[in-house]
């Protein structure tokens, strides 16, 4: 059984990426690709939008993929899971 990912999907990725400061890549309409820290997910005007520390501003609409860029540090701890 396959996931089809949606917006919603990217959306909390992004916002992880955020809270945590782990760099995702991202791959946008037009095979565009990059690596960046996301500073922000804000809606405005109904529209869902990324800030980037270094490629600004992008719709998630355009966003067709989103990926880690390196796996998540274990510090062995359980406070972060709680």
């Amino acid at each position: 059984m396959s996931h089809q990912v949606e917006r919603c999907d990217f959306i909390d990725m992004l916002e992880e990426s955020a809270k945590t400061h782990r760099s995702i890549a991202v791959t946008l309409r037009g095979e565009t690709h990059f690596a960046d820290d996301v500073r922000d997910v804000v809606t405005e005007d109904g529209e869902d939008y990324a800030l980037f520390r270094d490629h600004g501003r992008v719709p998630v609409r355009e966003i067709l993929d989103c990926v880690w860029t390196a796996p998540r540090q274990d510090d062995g701890s359980y406070d972060r899971k709680l």
